[in-house]
């Protein structure tokens, strides 16, 4: 295991502190990348970095909304780059991020608010969908999300995420 990174760590703790008992894992998604730290314990037995973040949209996105070829595109990398994640992951951990971006794609899930939030994987899968719409041609206005490459993104990566790892949801922690 590599050294777990200051930020990753005290997300960790702040989890853990929330749920004591059971498997954790927390995620930092940046512009430039996924950071995952996973365990039972009151340190996380693994971790695991990836160049995958919310730029992505800016190198495959070309159009705003992506034409459905930039997301299927998209979709592929995304799906491939998280494949060696799942093995590095607690078994039934429950999932944390605190990710101001995150927190932004789950109010356009209609789930708002101050502290702690629960944003369920098929709300999720639901706004994509909407999504999904958006992109083969409604109008995003009807849909009321935004459009740019940065949400595109954030929204791929976390609708992969919590269908292929397995997560029922994201526990939304406030910024600190």
């Amino acid at each position: 295991m590599h050294a777990i990174p200051d930020t990753l760590l005290q997300l960790y703790q702040r989890a853990r502190g929330l749920q004591p008992a059971g498997a954790i894992s927390v995620l930092q998604l940046s512009a430039t990348q996924c950071a995952f730290a996973s365990g039972s314990g009151a340190a996380p037995a693994s971790s695991i970095l990836l160049a995958l973040g919310t730029q992505l949209g800016a190198s495959l996105f070309r159009h705003a909304p992506p034409t459905a070829l930039e997301m299927e595109h998209a979709i592929m990398l995304v799906e491939d780059t998280l494949a060696p994640v799942r093995p590095t992951l607690a078994a039934a951990s429950q999932l944390y991020c605190a990710d101001a971006c995150v927190r932004a794609l789950a109010g356009h899930a209609g789930v708002a608010g101050d502290g702690v939030l629960w944003l369920p994987t098929g709300q999720l899968e639901y706004t994509f969908g909407r999504f999904a719409e958006v992109v083969q041609g409604r109008p995003a206005a009807l849909e009321g999300l935004p459009v740019d490459g940065e949400f595109a993104a954030a929204l791929l990566i976390m609708r992969e995420l919590t269908h292929h790892l397995g997560f029922a949801g994201i526990h939304l922690l406030p910024a600190q």
